[in-house]
């Protein structure tokens, strides 16, 4: 997904080349003796201890002082099988990601660390089913990114209102509405079903409910197929954000290395927006118990038209 092309490719045993030039630290595709595939990280008056945190399923970590140079400290990441080059590549070029941006030694282990812990419980999952509601889910998301948002506000910000993985409330945050993204299957009717008392009330106004209603055909689109028309939006003109979008795909889960099946497609058979207002039918955490914590409920959305706003004119122009 980052990078199908093989970075060790045509590397000879116990060699090295720089991964990138545009960084603050020393980054390298490394092999080592047995011709294992590795990436090397290099840093300044840090101490590594990565290697007696984490424990990556199939990747050997190990760290070393440089003997050549005062204060100067290595992480190798090794991988055991070269066959599973593929997700290790999507770790390396996550961790790229991290790295690049971070000027501060201690800040770029600091963050390195926390990326590694999580793909220590992705690699955990072995090869992951990314069930139809899931991909339903980020289909739905990544379409009203590319469709609705982006045509608003343009594509770089809807990268950055895109909740993803870390919105536990709405999937889009612009500066001037809400929205949450929601899908059914057609056959099943109009039916959005909602995860958390915070899912449908926000401060900010005015704020919306998108729902697509999808059916699973060969003739529609994958997640696959969005997310690579997304990525040559991004390509065209803000290259820079590619990195974070295919980073939020990755949080969300979404990892093609280690999905076993192939992935559903999907037809739009219809677009909605409604308007969530005081009287819209929803659960609202204020009038609710302090002693309920959590909701999961439903709402027949054939039944909420006086709340159906113009997809094209929702915000007015």
């Amino acid at each position: 997904m980052i990078n199908d092309l093989n970075p060790w490719s045509n590397m000879s045993q116990s060699s090295q080349r720089r991964a990138i030039s545009d960084s603050p630290h020393n980054l390298f595709w490394v092999t080592d003796l047995s011709g294992r595939y590795g990436f090397c990280i290099q840093t300044k008056d840090t101490l590594i201890e990565t290697s007696k945190k984490i424990n990556l399923k199939g990747i050997t970590i190990a760290t070393r002082k440089l003997t050549t140079k005062e204060n100067e400290y290595e992480l190798f990441l090794i991988l055991n099988d070269t066959d599973d080059w593929q997700i290790f590549n999507a770790l390396c070029q996550n961790l790229i990601t991290v790295i690049k941006h971070e000027l501060s030694n201690r800040k770029m282990i600091s963050a390195l660390e926390i990326r590694l812990k999580r793909w220590q419980q992705i690699l955990k999952q072995e090869r992951q089913v990314f069930t139809l509601e899931q991909q339903m889910g980020l289909f739905s998301e990544l379409l009203c990114l590319k469709n609705v948002v982006s045509e608003k506000v343009g594509i770089r910000e809807a990268i950055h209102s895109w909740g993803g993985p870390d919105s536990d409330k709405q999937d889009f945050l612009l500066s001037n509405c809400v929205i949450e993204v929601k899908s059914h299957r057609t056959s099943k009717g109009e039916i959005a079903s909602i995860s958390s008392l915070q899912q449908l009330d926000s401060k900010k106004e005015p704020f919306y409910l998108l729902s697509y209603a999808l059916t699973n055909s060969e003739m529609g689109k994958s997640v696959e197929d969005i997310s690579k028309e997304i990525k040559e939006l991004l390509i065209q003109n803000f290259i820079d954000q590619v990195d974070i979008f295919e980073n939020k795909l990755i949080q969300y889960g979404y990892i093609p290395e280690l999905i076993k099946e192939p992935l559903h497609k999907f037809v739009v058979d219809t677009t909605k927006m409604y308007s969530i207002q005081d009287s819209f039918p929803r659960i609202v955490p204020g009038l609710v118990e302090h002693q309920v914590t959590s909701v999961h409920y439903t709402i027949n959305l054939s039944q909420c038209s006086e709340f159906e706003v113009s997809l094209k004119n929702f915000l007015g122009d």
